[in-house]
């Protein structure tokens, strides 16, 4: 059972990617707010929010505290690095949404989500287990 949400959190990362980078893109190119930008910016919320509670069951049910946990690189990156860049990218992310939501005119909508969705893109790159890192992450 754990490798199947294992797979469905790996695979959920380049959903959550794409709806990252076309909130980002919308921000960046369109002239005016519509409904199809607010529901891709709801959508991507939703999908990292949903990313984020697998990936919180996850953490509870394989990471386990060693001594000397903090010394291996693997472990320590499951264990803290991976998680808190995630809550906090998500944090960011949110904010971001959130200002959104609040602006009045379509610059003070799009500004945040420039601002705090890059921001989350970056940490959430940083923090991806990447099978090149040598941390045990697959592509899916």
């Amino acid at each position: 059972m754990n490798d199947i949400i294992v797979h469905l959190h790996s695979g959920l990362r380049w959903v959550s990617l794409v709806l990252l980078l076309l909130a980002i893109f919308n921000a960046f190119t369109a002239k005016e707010f519509k409904k199809p930008h607010q529901m891709i910016n709801l959508f991507t919320m939703v999908t990292l929010h949903t990313q984020l509670l697998i990936g919180l069951y996850l953490y509870f049910q394989t990471v386990q505290f060693a001594p000397g946990w903090m010394k291996d690189p693997v472990q320590r990156f499951y264990g803290m690095e991976h998680v808190l860049g995630m809550v906090i990218a998500l944090t960011f992310i949110t904010l971001g949404y959130v200002k959104a939501k609040k602006g009045k005119s379509p610059q003070e909508k799009f500004k945040p989500i420039r601002l705090w969705y890059v921001l989350g893109l970056l940490l959430i790159l940083a923090f991806i287990p990447w099978p090149f890192r040598n941390l045990g992450g697959h592509w899916f």
